[in-house]
């Protein structure tokens, strides 16, 4: 296959974000490249092996659709049914924290996006660009076929990091006011566990998918593993077998490599400290061994891109909407410590102080995926333009693939038509979105 060909779209991540982006590009008839580091799909779901998918709903009604919905039904077909969580607390069991398989989410991913015509370069590592007058005209990526240049005429950047934008020279924000992001998880999947003995003692005592009661039990007897105050999230993925997101690395910089070493080396050396716990206070995993870490260790935040619209805590408290809507969601303000410190550790308080009733959500202006001084860049996913509060609902996996479909759709829209990102009509945009099953209100 000729890389070297000018596309489109180029797509750079292939995380969420990027697949919905890719898929709904290609689906609307233009030529798609998607450019993923990795040698799978997926992004943390499978590269950093989170347990679960955050809520697609509003705790009444699906408002998470369109392709992101597509993939979780797919998975879901093939996958173990968890017997775990119930209706409780406005849950749907179907479709909030449903257990991720990675192994089926790689393979439906690819499939999908192959179905669609886009084409895939994995093993790639976006190393620069090419900008000119506001506009993005080649990347340059590096694979163990060389370096290559590769041309398009629109771009979406789906990195998590925002890296294209900032390759380009473009604005963005950093972390807290300190320059302080938060903490890195590497989650971990545990097999010989016996998952009726802990349904068994899940119903009896009321333990959730925090182990609330575990956790309690371990911090009374100072047993509870050192600079831990978070909950251990558990998600059932097989019979005998759960995915943990469990343990932090802090005062890490994800954007520098020897840092990320570090936080990598220093996660795997805590595991087998988790282990020990929940053998001794979680029925069901006493004689656990661990299957496997992930990829890699999981990162919640870096860059945030200043965009033509900047959403905003109080956009989150006024559960706004916008003439501008590309996506609705209802997901808490989940901001995880920089630090081990106490008072860090507050900032989380607003997790449970941020939940919405059932029913509410907020929208997410299409003007949040448009970086300032660019005209045929847009981005997807954790660093679209919010300020960090705003940051720490819409970076979850969902919300992910609803701003990846808009960017690839509003992409489709304009390379139809020759025209930049801001010059699209809005009204089609959302139109063509409601038409693939997205859900603007």
């Amino acid at each position: 296959m000729n890389y070297t060909k000018e596309y489109d779209l180029i797509v750079a991540g292939g995380g969420p974000a990027g697949i919905g982006a890719a898929l709904s590009a290609a689906r609307n008839g233009i030529k798609v490249l998607l450019i993923e580091r990795a040698g799978f799909l997926g992004g943390m779901a499978t590269n950093a092996a989170v347990p679960a998918f955050c809520p697609y709903t509003d705790g009444e009604k699906v408002i998470i659709s369109g392709i992101g919905l597509e993939i979780l039904n797919l998975m879901k077909q093939e996958s173990y049914k968890s017997p775990f969580y119930d209706n409780k607390e406005g849950r749907l069991k179907e479709y909030d924290w449903v257990p991720i398989d990675p192994e089926i989410l790689k393979r439906v991913s690819e499939q999908l996006v192959i179905k669609s015509g886009c084409d895939i370069l994995l093993h790639t590592v976006v190393t620069g660009v090419t900008v000119l007058n506001g506009m993005i005209k080649s990347v340059n990526v590096h694979n163990k076929g060389g370096n290559l240049s590769i041309h398009a005429n629109y771009f979406i950047d789906c990195t998590g990091d925002a890296d294209l934008v900032a390759m380009s020279g473009g604005e963005y924000e950093y972390g807290d006011e300190l320059g302080l992001v938060q903490a890195g998880t590497l989650c971990f999947r545990i097999a010989n566990f016996d998952t009726d003995r802990f349904m068994e003692y899940a119903r009896e005592n009321g333990e959730d998918g925090n182990l609330n009661v575990a956790v309690k039990k371990a911090k009374e007897n100072n047993e509870f593993p050192k600079d831990e105050r978070y909950v251990a999230g558990i998600a059932l993925q097989a019979d005998g077998m759960a995915g943990l997101n469990f343990g932090h690395v802090y005062h890490f910089n994800p954007l520098d490599g020897a840092d990320l070493t570090r936080a990598e080396i220093e996660a795997r050396s805590r595991l087998p400290e988790f282990m020990n716990f929940l053998k001794k206070y979680v029925p069901g995993a006493e004689h656990a061994v661990l299957a496997s870490s992930g990829p890699m260790i999981g990162l919640r935040e870096s860059r945030r891109i200043k965009g033509d619209y900047k959403l905003t805590k109080e956009d989150y408290y006024n559960r706004a909407n916008f003439s501008d809507t590309i996506a609705r969601y209802s997901y808490p303000i989940d901001i995880h410590a920089a630090t081990p410190n106490h008072d860090d550790y507050e900032a989380n308080r607003e997790y449970v102080t941020s939940k919405y009733k059932i029913g509410e959500a907020y929208s997410i202006p299409y003007r949040a995926l448009i970086p300032v001084g660019f005209s045929n860049l847009l981005v997807a996913g954790r660093t679209i333009s919010s300020d960090r509060a705003m940051m720490g609902s819409v970076r979850v996996m969902p919300a992910c693939f609803a701003t990846g479909e808009a960017a690839g759709v509003a992409a489709a829209i304009c390379s139809n038509k020759t025209i930049d990102f801001r010059t699209i009509s809005i009204k089609e945009l959302q139109e063509k979105l409601m038409k693939q099953g997205a859900i603007l209100n």
